[in-house]
């Protein structure tokens, strides 16, 4: 049996696959269309997640000492639950949701250069990123652009309140 609208020598299967259409990339106007937070609101955005990092930390270990696991941390070193708190609270809350405390309070999100959504691979080397000594600090350069940004093709942008004006 022929669809209508197969070829001459394509036979219509019911169960095969849907095809990607490889020409719907973002719009080039879309992306001209982005606003990227300004410097001031990527500063409030490092300063209101560490708050969000500390709050999410203390709940992490408050839901340990519930279910008697409160020896588990004691035992856990220091470090590696710090860099485990921090993975578990950027890659947990932008993958999920595209925004961290710190975002959802400025109106600004994370997205690909594109604007498209930022999947968790991008999200996991954003994050480990931020452990490069002063890296959090980088997108204070012209560009605004910070290094976790650039090399896991990442923005973040303006997505409620007046325009910034990129100071």
């Amino acid at each position: 049996m022929n669809a209508p609208n197969a070829g001459p020598t394509e036979s219509y299967n019911p169960y095969q696959p849907p095809k990607a259409d490889v020409t719907a990339a973002p719009d080039p106007e879309a992306r001209s269309r982005m606003r990227l937070a300004s410097k001031g609101r990527r500063f409030a955005n490092l300063l209101l997640d560490y708050v969000g990092m500390l709050l999410f930390t203390f709940l992490v270990g408050m839901l340990f000492g519930l279910i008697g696991q409160e020896e588990l941390i004691d035992q856990t070193n220091d470090t590696l639950f710090g860099i485990l708190m921090m993975l578990l609270y950027y890659v947990g809350a932008e993958s999920l949701f595209g925004v961290t405390l710190g975002k959802l309070i400025t109106g600004t999100r994370v997205v690909m250069e594109d604007g498209s959504r930022a999947g968790v691979g991008r999200i996991m080397i954003r994050t480990l990123c931020r452990f490069i000594p002063f890296e959090a600090f980088t997108f204070l350069q012209r560009s605004g652009v910070g290094l976790h940004d650039g090399l896991s093709k990442t923005r973040v942008i303006l997505t409620r309140g007046r325009k910034d004006d990129g100071a």
